[in-house]
């Protein structure tokens, strides 16, 4: 439906379609005087819109339902509207100076004068229609495309200690303590211990990255493997989850007592 400020433009713009025709003097009109053509005209524009311009908006929406052009809901719209805006002008007319009805060779060329003025108006209200909804279409702003949603990362798995592959399959995943045995190496675990040649230095790089400390040169321990931490006069001893009892060498008391293993 068409606002209030729309309706106006378009009724200024069919006075002044009147006005242009009062001016010309079309259709036999010439002779008479230029404000009584202007009345005529004007008359007849305003009341052409109201009859053209309802035909216009069901035409239009018909043509859109059908999915036809809006050219042929235009064509409609004039030829249906001037069967009735014909009676108008033969009415007006009659009333200027009474007349017959016409005959039907006499009412095909009314009919046919109507359809042109009426036409043209009709026209210029599709144009402007069309004009406005592409002004419209243009201001809307355009929606972006939906960007996907991030996937978020997954979580990065642990990284497994070299040590691991040294030694059986079953014996992982968490590693207690390691402790020296003359040139060998004892792995403890929480369900049992393995014994691998290899030395602590070489060993405490393979468990890295677990939380632990090299407490005593034959002693690695896990943080996390802790339970409790007995003093024997000046030396310690770490009490693990298995409980192993790991020797921590005097150097590194205050190391691990700084840093809260217990």
């Amino acid at each position: 439906m068409p606002s209030l400020r729309r309706i106006l433009i378009e009724l200024a713009a069919m006075i002044a379609l009147g006005l242009i025709f009062a001016v010309l003097g079309p259709f036999g009109t010439f002779g008479a005087s230029f404000a009584r053509r202007l009345i005529y005209w004007i008359t007849l524009m305003l009341a052409g819109y109201a009859l053209y311009r309802p035909a216009m908006i069901a035409a239009l929406a018909a043509a859109k339902r059908l999915h036809l052009p809006d050219v042929a809901g235009w064509v409609a719209a004039a030829l249906v509207a001037s069967v009735p805006m014909s009676v108008v002008v033969w009415w007006i007319g009659h009333l200027d100076a009474p007349q017959p009805l016409p005959g039907v060779d006499d009412a095909i060329a009314l009919y046919g004068n109507v359809l042109a003025v009426g036409g043209i108006a009709s026209l210029l209200l599709w144009f402007g229609q069309r004009r406005r909804e592409a002004a419209i279409a243009a201001a809307e702003p355009v929606a972006p495309p939906p960007h996907p949603e991030p996937t978020p990362p997954e979580p990065a798995s642990p990284a497994r200690p070299a040590l691991l592959d040294r030694l059986p399959p079953g014996f992982g995943p968490d590693i207690l303590a390691l402790e020296m045995e003359d040139h060998y190496l004892r792995v403890h675990g929480a369900h049992g211990s393995e014994l691998i040649l290899l030395r602590m230095r070489d060993a405490v790089q393979e468990i890295a990255p677990f939380d632990g400390a090299q407490v005593h040169r034959s002693w690695w321990v896990a943080r996390a493997a802790v339970r409790e931490a007995h003093r024997e006069g000046r030396g310690l001893r770490l009490i693990l989850s298995n409980g192993v009892e790991a020797r921590v060498s005097r150097a590194m008391v205050p190391v691990l007592e700084a840093e809260g293993w217990w």
